[in-house]
């Protein structure tokens, strides 16, 4: 992972410009700019994909009477389906959507014994809790963001900061705003390299099993069959 100042340096090399020692603690305005435009950046790239890196798990342990407990300080968004037990093999219901959830509330329908949740401001709620062990669920971290101790946070304000995910996608996303912001020629080509760029490293996230996993032989114990056999 590189620094805040080697890659915005990056950013500033490939048209020619010089490089700078400093951008965050720079009195000048165009290098403090270029700190607001990569904080945009990861803004940008935080709320594009649920990236694996950033998913972490959160533990609910549930208090006879009490239905309201709060999420994590660093929470963005749940992770779909996340959601189960602590010790069981049941799926909670959680979110449950705002119509779905006031039909609970408000009516005598049973919930069968299933733990249901909604999301409430930056808390999350739940229906008739009963004690149990509770349930755990994962959840999208905003910080995207490490200073030299390792500590997350949301934002770059020092040179010393490192961008957690891949920092091409970062160096790509700055250099095709800043070349927008100054109106340089070269801003629409390099925008397609950013989306390009995003495209590709959701896709190396995002990677999938081959459907078969035997390999080149094709055998009774793949999902296809060989049309042709002796008689």
């Amino acid at each position: 992972m590189s620094t805040l100042v080697t890659m915005l340096n990056e950013v500033l090399g490939e048209p020619g410009f010089l490089e700078r020692t400093s951008f965050a603690d720079s009195p000048d305005p165009d290098d403090k700019q270029m700190v607001y435009i990569a904080n945009r950046v990861v803004e940008d790239i935080r709320s594009f994909y649920d990236w694996s890196l950033l998913a972490k798990t959160h533990h609910v342990t549930i208090v006879g009477g009490q239905d309201r407990y709060p999420l994590p300080e660093d929470y963005y968004s749940v992770v779909s389906d996340s959601a189960w037990e602590t010790n069981g093999s049941r799926k909670c219901d959680f979110p449950v959507p705002r119509n779905r959830w006031f039909m609970y509330k408000f009516s005598s329908l049973s919930d069968a014994g299933t733990i249901r949740a909604r999301l409430y401001g930056d808390e999350i709620e739940l229906h008739e809790p009963s004690v149990s062990t509770g349930f755990d669920l994962e959840y999208i971290t905003r910080y995207l963001v490490e200073d030299t101790s390792g500590k997350p946070k949301a934002k770059f304000n020092n040179d010393t900061d490192v961008f957690i995910l891949e920092d091409d996608l970062l160096i790509k996303g700055v250099l095709a705003r800043w070349a927008r912001t100054k109106m340089m020629p070269q801003a629409d080509a390099w925008k397609r390299d950013y989306d390009n760029e995003m495209t590709y490293q959701v896709g190396r996230d995002n990677s999938g099993q081959t459907i078969g996993g035997t390999g080149p032989r094709v055998d009774r114990r793949s999902p296809y069959y060989p049309l042709w056999r002796n008689s």
